[in-house]
């Protein structure tokens, strides 16, 4: 039987968050593959395992990131070849803005068993934390990638609620630009890890901004 790779969502950063089915994944797979920020959620299941960290190019140069996945790739598949499973863990859910897909997608077509096995989103952690629903009745939920999206107004127009992730640097013009549109957010910040910081409208974020990867804004309908 080939050896297979499972890609596992281990959720926003809270180890509790950690889904059975994740658990029993790492559990089974002999090599765990991701990044140090993924495997310190799941430290206590890692005993005996071989780590096999994987370097991703965060970087506009598409070039890089594509070499960089490749790599990555190549690194997992060596241990595939070798007849042993592999389980990346990756942070939140990896069909949502996941570098894992990526190399998800450069092992199947080598021909081996892939299975995604999906974990909680950093927008649901934040929600929940904030106490704040995303979808009532009919409404409509807009995901945006804030810190790249170019057309910010038109998806700002949409009906229903919205969630902008992956804002970064990004952040302090993304809230200028709701303030100015009179549309008031709630923002998580390092949902679920050491640190966390809620805010429940832009003017007490703006009381102590502070800005991340890890920032995920809610705007609600007006």
């Amino acid at each position: 039987m080939k050896a297979k790779l499972y890609g596992i969502g281990v959720g926003p950063g809270d180890p509790e968050l950690l889904t059975l089915k994740a658990r029993k994944a790492i559990q089974q797979c002999a090599v765990i593959a991701g990044q140090k920020n993924a495997f310190s959620i799941v430290a206590p299941y890692l005993a005996g395992k071989n780590l096999l960290e994987c370097a991703f190019a965060m970087v506009d140069d598409m070039t890089k990131r594509r070499e960089a996945r490749l790599v990555a790739a190549g690194q997992i598949l060596a241990v595939l070849e070798a007849g042993q499973d592999v389980g990346f863990v990756t942070l939140g859910d990896p069909t949502t803005y996941s570098t894992y897909m990526y190399v998800h997608a450069l092992i199947k077509d080598k021909g081996f068993d892939v299975e995604i096995i999906p974990g909680v989103t950093s927008y649901a952690a934040a929600a929940a934390a904030l106490g704040l629903a995303l979808c009532e009745d009919n409404e409509v939920l807009t995901i945006i990638p804030a810190k790249h999206s170019i057309n910010m107004d038109a998806l700002l127009d949409a009906p229903g609620n919205k969630v902008l992730m992956k804002s970064g640097e990004n952040l302090t013009h993304v809230l200028e630009k709701l303030k100015v549109r009179e549309q008031d957010a709630m923002i998580a910040c390092r949902v679920g890890m050491a640190g966390q910081t809620l805010y429940h409208s832009i003017d007490e974020y703006n009381q102590s901004p502070e800005t991340g990867y890890f920032t995920v804004v809610i705007v609600r309908e007006r």
